[in-house]
């Protein structure tokens, strides 16, 4: 894979650096927060040389890789500066998806840290269970303290994501963790004896391994640091500012959001082990059926704190890691099926590979790249998921070091039951046989040799199609009347500039949307004011309703068709009030743009004033 000119591609199909409020990386995926994601064009993102998928949830758009993504994270951040804040409107968010993608946010870059961490607790774990370490000795001392370092310091790391995620100052997030398990502040909480600070009482807790607690506290610093800044008098500011928010947060973290988050992290320990109790195997069932929707959405980051919470009470995860272990091994087995079962020598060299990569732990390659690809086999990975999930939730399975749940790790599962590890392989062996013969039974239709998906269009309408002129294969038609742009004229730069590919602009003063050209609907966006053909010619279509129109959610805007349906140029697409949205002060001009514009040698736009539905717009050479 060539890391560089993957890194371009996306920047330039996510809408540019413009579009880019923030991006990280997980394990699989970057992770962007885009101003606009109907700008983002998923179908030719897809296509990319390394790139197995997108997903969007959570407030994140998502760009699955596998393996690769480090790299390729590496090319991106040499293309531009995505960390400062631009000054173009974002996307405003739902309370569920901020919520989630703070979350998914804060726990994805300590990932790396607490996978190494948990993979020197296994290789531990393995030296003694074959006696191959001398419990007494200073090796094993070292060994067990590197092993906890990023658990037992986990406030710390969460100090520090979590003040990037929520823009506080690292540094004031650090020294609050810091505060949090300071040694003398842990001698006097296990004195016994009460405590008090600015005569108040400071209750009792342990901090370390605690996640919940941290968290709070950064997120109210965030508000005490900006009010600190905006109050201070400049000339003493330099000093002022960091007194003030030290001298504020310090009593309010140990008298207040502490215990607070101490005590909702009680309450969620409560629940898990009831939980573990009482409906272990329906738990561990659910997780194994459910977590390909979980990973398709990208938020089972988020189910980190209650992992770190099960863990911190237990030092073992009995919750998730076990039916992430079937998950795992049940996407493997079904791209392995696939291998076997295509006929398409180079679907199959993929089918294999992912197949290897999922039974070792990572599972994203194989479900974008093959079993959500053909549905079947997904259907077949969620069937054994649930069965071998069920399986070892009966049996009280638990993973004693975090991190991915594979063939690689599955020492991770050594614990002081003798019969856990036992378990844990049945049940891989349950969701791998079970998924593989489901593969096999239901079947899936296979990809052709020429690599195209095969698709079976939704019959499209001839009744609300405008009738228009006979034009050749290789020019697309106006898709609404109006007054004509250059593109470089229109106000959003991620249009204007080209960087999302060549075309035209339309000011619309009819409210109908139709197709330039014969082809598939590619993406219809869940707010209406946007869509994308896959015309039969090649190219790859985006009309986008207007500046900043998403903020309407799709209100003023009705759909005529969906992901997928058949079209030909001049049927109905989509119908919006003008005079509605142009009274709430949005700017109605719609880019028609050719996304994969660079696969031509030139895409021109018509040089005329005004334009009528159907008459030849662009011509693509």
């Amino acid at each position: 894979m060539k890391h560089e000119q993957t890194a371009t591609d996306i920047l330039k199909l996510v809408g540019g650096e413009k579009n880019i409020e923030s991006v990280t990386h997980c394990a699989t995926r970057l992770r962007f927060n885009l101003k606009d994601e109907s700008i983002a064009n998923n179908e030719a993102l897809k296509n990319v040389q390394g790139i197995v998928g997108v997903a969007s949830s959570g407030g994140q758009y998502q760009v699955i890789i596998g393996n690769e993504v480090n790299n390729v994270y590496k090319a991106l951040a040499q293309l531009g500066n995505f960390t400062s804040k631009n000054d173009a409107p974002a996307v405003k968010k739902g309370k569920v998806s901020t919520v989630l993608d703070t979350i998914s946010g804060i726990f994805t870059p300590i990932l790396p840290a607490m996978i190494g961490c948990a993979m020197i607790k296994a290789v531990l774990l393995i030296l003694k269970t074959f006696d191959l370490v001398d419990l007494d000795g200073q090796f094993n001392t070292i060994m067990t303290f590197v092993g906890d370092a990023a658990y037992y310091f986990l406030p710390m790391l969460l100090a520090w994501s979590a003040a990037v995620k929520l823009k506080a100052n690292v540094g004031f997030a650090l020294t609050i963790a810091g505060i949090l398990l300071h040694p003398s502040f842990s001698a006097l909480m296990s004195a016994g004896e009460p405590v008090t600070f600015f005569g108040l009482p400071v209750t009792q807790a342990t901090y370390s391994s605690s996640v919940i607690p941290i968290i709070l506290a950064v997120w109210i610093l965030s508000y005490v640091e900006r009010f600190a800044e905006k109050y201070s008098p400049s000339v003493i500011k330099s000093i002022l500012k960091p007194l003030v928010v030290i001298l504020v947060m310090a009593p309010l973290t140990l008298i207040i959001l502490g215990p607070l988050g101490a005590i909702a992290g009680n309450y969620l320990a409560s629940a898990v082990s009831y939980v573990n109790t009482h409906a272990g195997w329906l738990v561990s069932g659910i997780i194994g059926g459910a977590f390909p929707f979980l990973i398709l959405t990208g938020m089972h980051y988020s189910l980190g704190p209650v992992v770190l919470t099960a863990y911190a009470q237990t030092k073992t995860d009995g919750i998730v890691g076990p039916g992430m272990l079937v998950h795992n091994i049940a996407q493997g087995a079904a791209a392995l099926a696939v291998a076997l079962r295509t006929k398409n020598k180079a679907f199959k060299q993929v089918a294999y590979s992912t197949s290897v990569t999922a039974l070792l732990g990572i599972s994203e390659p194989a479900l974008f790249g093959v079993n959500l690809r053909l549905k079947k086999p997904l259907i077949a990975v969620v069937i054994g998921g649930i069965v071998g999930g069920i399986y070892v939730g009966l049996f009280g399975v638990a993973r004693s070091a975090l991190g991915i749940a594979g063939l690689a790790t599955l020492p991770a599962f050594i614990t002081d039951n003798p019969w856990n590890l036992i378990h844990a392989a049945i049940g891989l062996v349950i969701g791998f046989v079970v998924t593989f013969l489901m593969t096999l039974i239901l079947g899936f239709e296979d990809v052709p040799e020429d690599g195209e998906d095969q698709r079976t269009p939704a019959n499209s309408s001839s009744t609300n199609r405008v009738p228009i002129v006979s034009v050749s294969e290789h020019v697309l038609t106006a898709p609404m009347t109006g007054r004509v742009l250059e593109l470089s004229t229109i106000k959003d730069e991620a249009f204007a500039t080209g960087a999302m590919g060549k075309g035209i602009a339309i000011e619309p003063t009819v409210g109908k949307l139709v197709s330039p050209a014969d082809g598939i609907i590619s993406a219809v966006f869940p707010t209406f004011h946007a869509i994308g053909i896959s015309s039969n010619n090649g190219a790859e279509i985006l009309v986008h309703i207007g500046m900043n129109t998403v903020k309407l959610k799709g209100e003023h805007f009705k759909v005529h068709v969906q992901e997928g349906d058949e079209v030909k140029a001049g049927d109905l697409l989509i119908e919006f009030d003008t005079d509605a949205i142009a009274a709430k002060g949005y700017d109605l001009t719609t880019p028609i743009i050719v996304t994969n514009s660079d696969d031509f040698t030139d895409v021109i736009g018509i040089d005329k004033p005004s334009i009528t539905i159907g008459e030849k717009l662009i011509k693509i050479i």
